[in-house]
């Protein structure tokens, strides 16, 4: 019986984790896999319960609100182990800017404010401003 209770408890609590991960509006959460080529973009890769990754979603809901053609996706490290290992990423967050094959041209360890976010979207041609 006690045992029940706690796999109830503790699935009830990994619910509700997943249930408030941040909010990024309308940037695509995928696997690194899924990102397509094409054209510059941003791969931000973050994890669930990262206080600096959560600061950031707002400023990337924003700025993908302001100019929706940007290409900027997320990437949880939680749920794609693989993608950030074969990233290289060791410092969360971080933001890694992509050339039209799919290269890494940039990237920035740590927290961004969002004029900094701006500023690399400009840098590397990410930013659509039409």
């Amino acid at each position: 019986m006690f045992q029940m209770r706690c796999k109830k408890l503790i699935l009830l609590l990994l619910l509700s984790i997943s249930a408030f991960a941040y909010d990024f509006g309308d940037i695509p959460k995928v696997n690194v896999v899924d990102i397509p080529k094409g054209k510059p973009l941003m791969v931000q890769f973050g994890k669930t319960e990262c206080i600096w990754c959560e600061h950031m979603a707002p400023y990337l809901k924003e700025i993908k609100e302001k100019y929706p053609k940007t290409p900027i996706y997320y990437i949880n490290t939680d749920k794609d182990i693989l993608g950030g290992i074969n990233s290289n990423v060791q410092v969360l967050p971080t933001s890694v800017f992509w050339n039209e094959e799919g290269k890494e041209i940039g990237r920035h360890e740590g927290y961004l404010l969002p004029e900094e976010i701006m500023e690399l979207l400009e840098k590397y041609g990410v930013l659509v401003k039409e």
